[in-house]
């Protein structure tokens, strides 16, 4: 835990009450405006920086004098960006000294909950996980009328719960229905859904309208300090506390259908909520931070927030998109009439002039065997089963022609493999690159070599999937145990227990991680960030572990090759690795992020 001298905090106190971040003005009618915008960071994250500014914050509002309000700004483009991933990345199992950190943390929100004035959030844009977080402990919640001022609370996606009084308080604001929506899908709610659902309480136009309107509400009257969970109620009835139950019930038997028992956080959260029915404010916080605790440190969470936090930024930021200035596609030609065709056609029309069969447009993507009537002016994209390579395009220059491939191992899946050919631009590429990720897929660049990437991996199981059926396991017990292990295109089997192979889940999840580490070292696919989404949302490798390549680092080098070389000895020699491959440390090494 870090902690800074009370006379570090006096040494950067800067004139007009600025503190490392933190500026706080008093207005004429006794208003204090916090507006946050901490140094050196392109947004305001729950780091240990926060914990001290927060914590003076909260004392110097407890002390002022004469005190009518309080509202809650950001100076960044976001309003809070919510957690610090890299520092709970580095947080143990059962570490007592973060602990008491974060109920610290949690302490200063709840100073805030008893202020004996209104506290105003003014959010500006995102206030997701812990930013949300800050704005639940506000009596009152303004945000700007802008697609990007997203609220929500997506730790259940990171494999964590929200941990700062997300899953204590939200249930006081929502009915318990869509509270728990809320909590167990993590997704990011736009302003006038918000305001409908009651998450915010007013939507203004502009940026510059959030704190005009903040304090326009806490002089107007109508303004309350006091928070429905620490307002006089009556307790809930034995009717309305079974129904709660009975939902918290349903939910249950929803989230282990969904995550085969896999991940923690999710039934963590539906047991705080369970027990908060009964208990306090206070002692639901503590509970809430108890079961926050028990997930640090896990394998299934590490992976999550590596899978869903740092790989899938990699690629929505662009550090794994070929080089060069963004292209913007004006016209796209589809061609085609396979379910593919329909698909790209129907998603790429929200974003670009689409027109189907043969036309002059920036791009042509063909999903079938049917050729374009006229040679295609511009890029152009096919479909392929095999190889790019044994593909001709009459007219088409080959470095304008790649190659796509959308697995069908998932149905609905948004990934999308960009096959590169050797004589594919660089130019083409990218624009393929932004294209797809314009119409809300998720693109890998592989290069083209039999079975690219997810296929090879699928091959891999299917492969092994069939010698477990050789050696006599009946096709039920397979079912079985690919939904056991985690495996997402399984499909939900029958009642039944059958007896299961005792290494059978090790050798379909082996099998697979070799194959994504020789695609790796290969250079099929250029990344492990790359690698570990395709292969669970592509090729549907369980999601609790991060991904093929992630599983590798999580078990360590010592561990995966000794596994390997006992399944060989077992299964024969398909498990046996590379011996180029074992001296690939690179591959091999665990990486906290």
């Amino acid at each position: 835990m870090v902690r800074l001298r009370e006379s570090a905090m006096e040494d950067r106190r800067a004139s007009g009450g600025t503190v490392m971040g933190f500026e706080y003005r008093r207005d004429a009618s006794g208003i204090v405006v916090v507006t946050m915008d901490m140094d050196g960071q392109s947004a305001n994250t729950m780091n240990p920086v926060y914990h001290d500014l927060m914590g003076e914050t909260v004392a110097r509002l407890e002390a002022e004098p004469d005190l009518v309000g309080v509202v809650f700004a950001s100076a960044k483009k976001t309003f809070f960006a919510g957690g610090d991933l890299h520092g709970l990345m580095a947080v143990k199992a059962g570490d007592a000294a973060y602990k008491a950190w974060l109920t610290e943390d949690k302490g200063y929100l709840r100073r805030l909950d008893r202020l004996p004035v209104p506290v105003v959030a003014a959010i500006n844009g995102a206030a997701l996980g812990g930013g949300f977080e800050i704005c639940l402990g506000c009596n009152h919640r303004i945000i700007v009328d802008d697609p990007a001022a997203v609220v929500g609370l997506p730790e259940v996606t990171l494999g964590l719960l929200p941990g700062a009084g997300g899953v204590a308080r939200l249930p006081y604001l929502l009915p318990l229905d869509p509270a728990l929506d809320l909590l167990l899908s993590g997704r990011f709610v736009q302003p006038q859904e918000a305001l409908s659902l009651g998450l915010v309480d007013q939507v203004v136009p502009t940026r510059d309208d959030l704190v005009p309107a903040a304090k326009a509400w806490i002089l107007g009257g109508k303004a309350t300090h006091v928070q429905p969970w620490d307002a006089d109620r009556e307790r809930m009835s034995g009717a309305d506390l079974a129904a709660a139950r009975a939902l918290i019930a349903t939910r249950r038997s929803e989230v282990l259908q969904r995550t085969r028992g896999k991940l923690p956080a999710p039934m963590r959260i539906l047991d705080i909520v369970e027990q908060g029915l009964s208990l306090d404010m206070d002692a639901t916080l503590q509970d809430e931070t108890d079961r926050f605790a028990t997930l640090l440190g896990l394998p299934e969470t590490r992976a999550s927030i590596w899978l869903t936090f740092f790989a899938a930024n990699a690629v929505r930021s662009g550090r794994m998109r070929p080089e060069g200035e963004r292209t913007k596609i004006g016209s796209l030609t589809v061609i085609g009439s396979d379910p593919v065709a329909e698909a790209l056609a129907k998603a790429a029309g929200r974003k670009v002039d689409v027109a189907r069969g043969a036309a002059d447009s920036d791009m042509t993507l063909i999903t079938g065997t049917e050729a374009p009537g006229t040679v295609p002016s511009g890029v152009v994209g096919v479909q392929v089963t095999g190889l790019l390579s044994d593909l001709t395009i009459d007219g088409v220059d080959p470095a304008r022609l790649f190659g796509f491939r959308i697995p069908d191992v998932l149905p609905g899946s948004k990934v999308v493999e960009i096959i590169a050919g050797d004589l594919t631009g660089n130019d083409t590429l990218r624009m393929a690159y932004d294209l797809f990720q314009r119409i809300g897929h998720t693109p890998v660049v592989v290069q083209d070599r039999p079975g690219q990437f997810i296929a090879r991996l699928h091959a891999a199981y299917a492969r092994e999937a069939q010698a477990m059926l050789d050696e006599g396991l009946a096709a039920p017990a397979l079912d079985r145990l690919a939904y056991d292990t985690g495996l997402t295109f399984a499909p939900e089997p029958g009642a039944d227990a059958p007896d299961l192979p005792e290494d059978g889940a090790d050798r379909l999840l082996f099998i697979q991680s070799l194959e994504a580490l020789r695609c790796l070292d290969e250079g099929v696919i250029a990344t492990e960030e790359e690698a570990d989404l395709a292969s669970v949302l592509g090729a549907g490798f369980p999601p609790h572990t991060g991904g093929a390549i992630r599983f590798v680092r999580g078990l360590g080098a010592g561990t995966f090759t000794a596994r390997l070389r006992d399944l060989a000895t077992r299964h024969g020699e398909r498990f046996t690795p590379d011996p180029d491959l074992l001296d690939r440390r690179d591959l091999l090494a665990e990486r906290a992020a």
